[in-house]
Formats: structure tokens, C-alpha cells, sequence
């Protein structure tokens, strides 16, 4: 009986070894095979330093997660989100059979050198020694924060994207045509030892910010202008919904879910199949671009901050003045506008926006807690903000944190279609580096970043109300200049040096020049000495009035308008005056001569003759005639929009629509006047990034 016991307990024993046995196998055998110990990941996570790259393991990780292993690393993995969860063995089986599968097909494990590889291309991309080998500054830089899209992302491509030319050459976008002398009397009041992307709030004046900057005082930096128009901004939301969450919202206050957006192809098919039933077509937005490349053909793009994605950590009026900035300074270089949408329909919303930390907004890529990956988007679809972040508003003092301008920026281009750069000083540069632009105190699109978008969505143009340079005298009585461009009611100053339009432009006309009227007809600067006097007046016309303007007070003279009819008047015995709503007006340094151009014909004025004889006209002819084209060339046409001489470029030209001509003939100290009329081609092919953002009212 005892033996018999005996047995049966061994037997239980051995049955109950066997059934561990089978367990072992059947549950430790996954863990066993995955390197990374994924059963010991409540134990790896203790530390907050969670993102810090430390080992080879932690580098096979951020090569995979970044495109540049297409193999599977099964290491230690810091899975996004993954801090403080649990994880079944069907997670676990999960996760490392999805390793073994990515785009093209199933990979298999890799091996030591295509990890090599793979480290030597990273480091490549990011301007370090190409060793292959996990030394300290590699380990710095993939412990940074940084954008979570992968590096191997393909930009798209426009073929029928804009070439810039100037003169009929080819040229590097900025690149000067010409050569300015030491020596010039007048010099472009923007080029000085201020860094090139360190621009001014005001126009100049001997009181104002510019003045201050040429004179040696300490510039103001285009980061003044953008923390104004977050202000005014905040300010008119203030007034038009007071009614919206000027706090951060608590976690508790933030739901967890988005709604899923899908996009409506109304009664088109899918691109993949037939038409669903629903009417909807359930596929990513980036599918959905022209035959052009173009992620976005239309003119207004919607965007909306989910209510259900505030961030916690700065005042919702903040994180909604910032999203409007920075999708402002895509509209700065590029044709289309981008609208805040709050309360339409949410399938109309073309980008979704939200913060979130972990797992968030149904996003099949989690977040991985402060530090690492602090914003994903994808193209012509939504972006995410990791809520982990100490994100911070370009109003904030703070030291610490990230400027979400900056990140949202960079999250807008990849919406757009641009991939990341390798060069740090680019707006896609992936990872976010606070220290230089702490330095800079500034973010703004680099020159590879303006050009890199508008070879998607080509460059902006459009039809000015005038264009001219303003000249005025410094107190060291040295005159300085700028190149403006009107439009309606607003206005660019552009930088000849840099070959583009200043940080933060257009502003509206009324705002900066003080009772000039919107959609002057316009402009004319007399500039000329008579004996020992000199003539230094400035002029706006429109409609029937002409407005005297003061350079120096930045506003228009005492007793001004005047009508045209009276101040031009016809000479005594003539019946002709300048008439109203001229086309453009220019002075003519040679003969010191105003030309009113209007319609087909140009009257001639001399403002030198005494008052009791001045008057109308001095000739009247046919534009044709009076500018006469080369051989060959296109004449200029009736109603031309602008006439001024380009300080910068020594030159005369002429403006219709989208085209524009000079004459080759004009030297401002020719003695026998020649004029010959040359056809250049299209003013956005010379003169960039003059955009429309939005419509000004």
C-alpha cells in the first residue's frame, strides 16, 4: 500500500513536472526568443531617462524605428507608449511577429553588418564620423528629441514646378544679379552686420526699429513680429469667442478618442476597388494627390485643434495662435492659404490636430513619453504632439521646454510633402535643436525650405497696385532704401540682399503708412537738386487725390489729399491736366521729369518750372513711342500697374499683370535720353516669395 502511494506521488510528481514542462515551452519560449526580455519591461522602466541611448541594443532600436535597418532588430525595444503597461502573450507574440513584417514584404533578422551599415547611414545623414560605430556623439545625438516620421521618407516632386531664372540665366534662389558698389550713395536698409535673418517689426523711420538697427543700436529680430501676431491673435479670439478655454485643460478634461475622418469621394471609385457603400473611401489622404505630386489642389486648406487633443500644458488660446503662425509662414512662401476651422463639418477638415501622450487619437504609433519622438504628422493627413513634452509659446520666458512653433512648423511640412533635411539649419532638420535657436532667438524657413515646398506647390503670383523703392535720409546723411510691393489694402517690403519678402509680410497698408489710402494707383519720389536745394518729396496717388507723404513722420502731410486736376493743372492757354486714376507714375532722374502713365499714353511733366508757368504738359505721347521696343522684342502694353527705377539692380522697369520689361537703355546720369524697351518674362521668376496669406479685409 505504502509502495503503491509512493507511486501514485511520483506519478503526480512527474505529471505535474511534464505539465511545467509543457507550460515553460508553451509561455517561455516566446520570451526566450525575443532578445529584448520584453517579460523584464515593468523593471527596465523605472528610469525617467527612458529615451536615452545607452547601448548598441538602444541604437538598433532608433536605426529600425527611423528607416534604416529594413531588417528586424528583435533587441530590447523602447516601444512607444508601452511605460507602465502590461503586456499578454498575445501582445508579446504580436509585437515580435509584426517586427518580422514591413513594407514590401516579410524581412528577416539582421545581421551585424547591415547594422553597421545602417549606423555609418545614419551618421551620414546627421554630418557625424561615419565610423559605424555607437561612439558618444552618436549616442547624443539619438537620445535628442526629435520628429518621430522616419528619415527615408520620399519628398514628392512637382516636374511642372516654377524654375527660377533671372536675366534668361538660371540662377541659385537669393543669388545676386549684379554688383554693388562700396562707393553707392544709396544703400538697402536691411543689409547690414545683423545676422540675414534678423529682421525689423517697423518701416524706417529716424524714430523707429530699422533706424535703430543702421545706426548701431540693438536689432530687433523677426521673432518680435511673430510674438506680436500671437498676441493679436489671442486678442481678437478674446473678442470673437470668449466663450473658449483660456486654461490648459486637465487630463480629466480631455477625452480619449478622436473622431475617425474619412475621405469623402462622393461618387468617384476608389483608387483600390469599387466604391465602398458608404459613399467613403477608406484610405490615407496622401493617396489622394494630383498628377503634379501636389498633396493638397485647393486654394483654402482647413485645420482644426481637436477639442478632444488640447494640451495640458499651455493655455488653449496659445496652442491655437501658434498652430495659425506657423501654418502663416508655410502661406508666406507657398500659394495656398490655410484657414482655422472651429465648428464645420468635420469631414471638411483637411488636417487634424492633437496632443496626446501613449497610446492617442486611435493613432496606430504611440507616443513614448517625455524626451525621444515629440511629433509625428503624415502627408496631406494629421499631426500629433506628444502631451509628455514641456512645450512652451514664443510668449513664454521660460528657459526650459520646446517652442511648439518650431515642432509645429516642422510637422506642417511633412503635411505638406517634404521629407527631413540633414542640414541643422533647416526647418526639417528631424531632430529639435533649442540650444542654436536660443542663440538665433528665431524660427524661420530657410532658403532649401522655401524652395524645397514651392517645387511642390510652385510660387506665388498675382497682379500689384504699384511697386517701388522708398528712399530716405539717415542722420549721417546717407540715404538708405527698401523695395515695396502693394497689393489692395496690404503691402511687402522685400529684401533685395536676401531675394525675398520680409519675415511676417504683407501687413496691412493702413496699419504701417499712416492715411495712405488701400489700392493706390501710384507712387512717385522726386529726388533732385536745384542749386543748392534739394527736392526730396514723396507722393501716393489715388483716384483723383495725390497724398503728400512725410518720410521722416511716417505719415502723410497737413493739408493733404489734394485733387490731381488742381495740382497738376494744364498750362495757361492748354485745357489738358494729369488725369485721375493714372496707371503708375514715375520720375525721371535723367531729365528730372514726373511720367504719368495712363492707359495707352504718358504725359510728361516738369515739376522744376517756375509756379506761375508750371502745368500740363510738357509732351503727351503714345507709351509705344515714347519707350520704343528692341527689334524683336514684346512692346509694353496699355495700362501698365507699375514704373520705378530698382535702386538694387540699376534699372528701369515696367509691370503688367505677371510680366514685366525694362528699358536697357536707362543710366539715371545720361545726359541724351535713350530709351529701349527689353521683354524679361514673369516677375515671380525675378522677384519671390510675395504671398497672399489670407484674405485681408
Amino acid at each position: 500500500m505504502a509502495v503503491i502511494t509512493m507511486n501514485k506521488l511520483r506519478l503526480k510528481f512527474l505529471c505535474g513536472l511534464h505539465v511545467l514542462t509543457l507550460c515553460t515551452l508553451v509561455m517561455g519560449e516566446p520570451f526566450y526568443q525575443f532578445r529584448d526580455h520584453r517579460d523584464q519591461l515593468k523593471y527596465m522602466r523605472k528610469t525617467d531617462k527612458k529615451n536615452v541611448v545607452k547601448s548598441q541594443d538602444d541604437a538598433e532600436v532608433v536605426l529600425e524605428k527611423y528607416g534604416y535597418l529594413r531588417c528586424s532588430v528583435l533587441r530590447r525595444k523602447r516601444e512607444s507608449g508601452s511605460h507602465g503597461r502590461s503586456f499578454s502573450f498575445s501582445d508579446l507574440f504580436n509585437m515580435k511577429t509584426q517586427n518580422m513584417f514591413k513594407e514590401g514584404g516579410f524581412v528577416g533578422v539582421c545581421n551585424e553588418h547591415e547594422i553597421k551599415q545602417a549606423l555609418q547611414e545614419y551618421q551620414r545623414t546627421y554630418n557625424l564620423p561615419a565610423t559605424g560605430e555607437l561612439d558618444e556623439k552618436t549616442k547624443q545625438l539619438m537620445s535628442s528629441s526629435r520628429c518621430g516620421n522616419k528619415d527615408n521618407e520620399a519628398e514628392v516632386v512637382n516636374p511642372k514646378a516654377v524654375v527660377e531664372v533671372v536675366d534668361g540665366t538660371k540662377k541659385q534662389p537669393g543669388e545676386d544679379s549684379g554688383h554693388q558698389s562700396k562707393r553707392d550713395l544709396l544703400q538697402e536698409s536691411n543689409k547690414s552686420n545683423i545676422p540675414p535673418t534678423q529682421r525689423l517689426s517697423k518701416r524706417s523711420a529716424p524714430s523707429n526699429t530699422m533706424l535703430n538697427v543702421l545706426v548701431g543700436k540693438p536689432p530687433s529680430s523677426s521673432l518680435v513680429r511673430r510674438k506680436r501676431y500671437i498676441q493679436e491673435y489671442i486678442e481678437r479670439l478674446g473678442v470673437s469667442d470668449p466663450s473658449k478655454l483660456f486654461q490648459p485643460v486637465t487630463e480629466e478634461e480631455r477625452k480619449q478618442k478622436s473622431v475617425i475622418v474619412k475621405r469623402n469621394v462622393h461618387e468617384e471609385p476608389g483608387r483600390h476597388g469599387q466604391m465602398p457603400e458608404d459613399g467613403e473611401e477608406h484610405l490615407p489622404l496622401w493617396q489622394g494627390r494630383d498628377e503634379n505630386g501636389e498633396m493638397f489642389t485647393k486654394d483654402v486648406i482647413k485645420w482644426r485643434l481637436l477639442r478632444s487633443g488640447y494640451s495640458t500644458k499651455i493655455p488653449v488660446e496659445d496652442q491655437r495662435a501658434t498652430l495659425d503662425l506657423a501654418f502663416r509662414m508655410w502661406s508666406e512662401v507657398i500659394p495656398p492659404r490655410f484657414v482655422e476651422d472651429t465648428d464645420g463639418d468635420i469631414r471638411d477638415i483637411d488636417i487634424e490636430i492633437a496632443f496626446g501622450k501613449g497610446a492617442h487619437q486611435n493613432c496606430q504609433q504611440d507616443f513614448d513619453g517625455n524626451g525621444g519622438e515629440i511629433a509625428h504628422s503624415w502627408h496631406a493627413g494629421n499631426m500629433h504632439f506628444d502631451d509628455d513634452e514641456n512645450f512652451k509659446s514664443i510668449r513664454s520666458d521660460n528657459q526650459d521646454g520646446l517652442y511648439l512653433l518650431r515642432v509645429a512648423v516642422h510637422e506642417i511640412g511633412h503635411v505638406l510633402g517634404l521629407a527631413h533635411k540633414s542640414r541643422s539649419y533647416s526647418i526639417m532638420y528631424a531632430y529639435y535643436h533649442g540650444l542654436e535657436m536660443s542663440h538665433h532667438d528665431e524660427i524661420e524657413l530657410g532658403w532649401e525650405d522655401r524652395k524645397a515646398i514651392q517645387n511642390i506647390y510652385g510660387v506665388c503670383k498675382g497682379v500689384f497696385s504699384t511697386v517701388f523703392d522708398w528712399v530716405r535720409k539717415r542722420p549721417d546723411n546717407s540715404f538708405i532704401y527698401n523695395t515695396y510691393f502693394f497689393r489692395g489694402n496690404h503691402y511687402w517690403m522685400y529684401e533685395n540682399h536676401a531675394n525675398r519678402t520680409r519675415y511676417g509680410d504683407p501687413l496691412y497698408i493702413a496699419r504701417e503708412w499712416e492715411n495712405v489710402p488701400d489700392s493706390v494707383d501710384g507712387y512717385l519720389h522726386m529726388f533732385y537738386f536745384t542749386g543748392t536745394a534739394m527736392v526730396d518729396d514723396a507722393f501716393f496717388f489715388k483716384d483723383d487725390n495725390v497724398y503728400k507723404y512725410d518720410s521722416i513722420n511716417d505719415r502723410v502731410v497737413d493739408g493733404y489729399p489734394q485733387k490731381i486736376a488742381v495740382k497738376y493743372r494744364p498750362k495757361s492757354g492748354q485745357n489738358e491736366s494729369i488725369p485721375d486714376s493714372i496707371d503708375s507714375v514715375f520720375f525721371d532722374m535723367r531729365d528730372k521729369n514726373i511720367y504719368f502713365f495712363k492707359n495707352e499714353y504718358v504725359y510728361v511733366y516738369d515739376p522744376k518750372e517756375p509756379e506761375d508757368t508750371r502745368g500740363c504738359c510738357v509732351r503727351k505721347r503714345l507709351v509705344t513711342e515714347e519707350y520704343p521696343a528692341l527689334e524683336g522684342e514684346t512692346p509694353l502694353p496699355a495700362n501698365l500697374d507699375a514704373v520705378y527705377y530698382s535702386y538694387k539692380d540699376k534699372a528701369m522697369f515696367f509691370i503688367k499683370g505677371e510680366e514685366y520689361w525694362i528699358n536697357s537703355l536707362y543710366h539715371p546720369k545720361q545726359k541724351v535720353i535713350q530709351n529701349a524697351i527689353e521683354y524679361k518674362g514673369k516677375w515671380y521668376e525675378k522677384w519671390f516669395d510675395i504671398c497672399d496669406v489670407t484674405k485681408m479685409k
